[in-house]
């Protein structure tokens, strides 16, 4: 029994480039499954096979799959030589297992040199299974699908497509900063991108002093369930603290979450740097709170030459939560927790802010010397998927 591993979709269409993201997504795949381990790994033309040392690894191996961006679909697959007969055989072997009273066949030749085409193929089985095990075939309302395929070297049959996370492998498209608060957006916003291709790199701002050791786990444990999908999750935390002490000094509560952001982003520049990256993510979704509003979200994005990304811009909030729940951060983001962007700020908050304006209370405060300060303040963590 082998895992095939189809990858078709992007990565199929990337032309010249696709040796490029079909080596990443390869490599991903080996990291992501290192501790398991494996007999065989190797890509043949648009799939990838894994080989289990033992079948009790398959169901640790399909979790691990699952969740690799770059995946469209794999199978648990039944193997046999490019021989009818075979074939035959193995069919007959899936259907006495799976005991159905229906069935179609679905061939796929990308082996040219075999001396039957997919219809003859589908026509041979079919009969065989009908005379063995007197089934019917259905191809509308069968109890299951038989899918054949023949590769260069060897017949894959399975009956089930295992979904996969589909878009780019993590990591061909460069590295970004994600701002994560500890709500449900922001977390939302890395998953997209890294299913872009890109690396993620975590930065999170705190306030320990509104903040209770369980709230900052809950950060921890939101690094950790995105570290499912690409190998390595960096984690930066700084404390927003004293920083904060100075804004709430110097500017009117109406301000402060504007200036509060656009200080994150002063800071974040610092880090990205650090890490060679090239631009920031943040879970914004236009309108939603009132730092989200296009005139607020451009005072804010000034702050730095640096692009910055919003996967989520134009998305609904219950589709958000429905995205959050199906990567696993949902539960975890719902957990009591006081953001730092709104600490000490207006009960109605500018919508509509200025540039000029913001710059100039800003004027007040020595931006330079509060970077430093954060950066004095920092903690980092590694999460090894």
């Amino acid at each position: 029994m082998e895992i095939l591993i189809h990858y078709a979709g992007e990565v199929g269409i990337k032309g010249k480039n696709r040796p490029f993201f079909e080596k990443k997504l390869l490599d991903n795949i080996r990291s992501s499954i290192r501790k398991i381990g494996y007999k065989k790994l190797k890509k043949t033309y648009r799939q990838i096979i894994i080989e289990p040392n033992n079948e009790s690894d398959i169901e640790k191996l399909t979790n691990k799959l699952k969740n690799i961006p770059g995946i469209s679909y794999f199978c648990i697959s039944e193997t046999c030589d490019l021989n009818i007969e075979e074939i035959k055989e193995n069919a007959l072997k899936i259907c006495k297992k799976l005991n159905p009273k229906t069935f179609c066949i679905s061939t796929r030749r990308s082996n040219k040199n075999f001396n039957l085409n997919s219809q003859q193929i589908n026509e041979i089985v079919g009969k065989y299974l009908i005379d063995k095990l007197n089934l019917k075939v259905d191809l509308e309302k069968h109890d299951i699908v038989i899918f054949i395929e023949l590769l260069q070297d060897k017949v894959y049959l399975y009956t089930k497509k295992i979904q996969g996370i589909s878009g780019l492998p993590v990591g061909v498209t460069g590295k970004l900063i994600a701002l994560i608060s500890g709500g449900i957006d922001s977390p939302v916003a890395s998953f997209k991108m890294m299913t872009r291709g890109c690396s993620m790199v975590l930065l999170h701002f705190h306030n320990y002093s509104q903040h209770s050791p369980e709230v900052k786990n809950k950060i921890l444990d939101l690094a950790k369930t995105l570290s499912k999908f690409q190998f390595k999750t960096k984690l930066y935390t700084i404390n927003f603290k004293q920083i904060q002490q100075e804004i709430i000094k110097q500017i009117p509560s109406e301000y402060r979450m504007v200036v509060y952001r656009r200080v994150m982003l002063k800071i974040g520049e610092e880090i990205l740097k650090k890490e060679n990256a090239l631009g920031f993510v943040t879970g914004d979704s236009l309108a939603q709170v009132a730092s989200q509003t296009i005139e607020n979200l451009s005072v804010i994005n000034e702050a730095t030459k640096f692009p910055i990304f919003s996967p989520l811009i134009g998305t609904d909030k219950l589709e958000i939560i429905k995205e959050s729940k199906r990567i696993g951060t949902y539960e975890i983001s719902v957990l009591p927790y006081e953001d730092c962007c709104s600490f000490l700020v207006a009960q109605h908050p500018a919508t509509k802010t200025n540039l000029e304006e913001i710059k100039k209370l800003e004027s007040k405060l020595n931006i330079k010397a509060l970077v430093e300060i954060a950066l004095k303040d920092l903690e980092y963590r590694e999460f090894m998927n």
